[in-house]
């Protein structure tokens, strides 16, 4: 027992180990992009010599796809997580979007990875390499969400249609770095301009 509790451990410290390098690999990536970073700028934000990241990864590609892989596990937690269906619609997607703007704003610099990310990038295959790498994943989830969470009743469009339109808003959002929008502000604005759009109450068709 004492043996397992300690391989446990090692295991755990390990784990932790992987995510502060990808997560200091993010800002080489975001910054250089991957074909220009190299393993030893890697290292040096990670505080590790080269050769000992070796431990945790065989390669730079092996790196930038874990990291990849690891946001897309985050960002599919964030779909997975219940939800009160007694809930106004725009509350329950507000609810959303707001964990996934707090996702958003603390790995901004996995974010613009995913989506600036090149042909040459190395990405999991279910990413689709080049400009907005993460849209379509983003959109599927979010498809799967709304057919979960949502009555048809409730929407005055295709299900398929209203994912595509929340996406594109919500997705713009999640990718922009110079954004001043708290993720409270940010899931709410997303929120207001996929259900009522960008036209101010009064645009000049009353009475039409």
């Amino acid at each position: 027992m004492v043996i397992r509790s300690s391989d446990a451990r090692r295991e755990r410290a390990r784990e932790h180990t992987r995510r502060d390098i990808l997560l200091a690999a993010a800002e080489v990536f975001a910054a250089r992009g991957y074909a220009a970073a190299t393993l030893a700028e890697l290292a040096e934000a990670s505080g590790f010599a080269a050769p000992s990241l070796y431990r945790y990864f065989a390669s730079k590609e092996e790196i930038f796809r874990s990291l990849v892989e690891l946001l897309v596990e985050e960002m599919q937690a964030t779909f997975d997580e219940p939800i009160d269906r007694s809930l106004p619609l725009s509350v329950r997607i507000e609810t959303l979007l707001r964990v996934q703007a707090r996702l958003a704003e603390s790995r901004r610099a996995a974010f613009r990875l995913v989506h600036d990310a090149g042909t040459d990038a190395p990405l999991p295959p279910v990413l689709k390499p080049g400009p907005r790498a993460g849209l379509a994943f983003f959109e599927s989830r979010l498809l799967e969400w709304l057919r979960r969470n949502t009555a048809p009743s409730e929407l005055r469009v295709p299900v398929e249609l209203a994912a595509r339109t929340l996406a594109g808003v919500a997705y713009a959002f999640h990718s922009c770095d110079d954004s001043d929008l708290s993720p409270v502000d940010s899931a709410r604005t997303v929120v207001d301009l996929a259900l009522n759009g960008i036209a101010a109450p009064n645009d000049g068709r009353r009475g039409a």
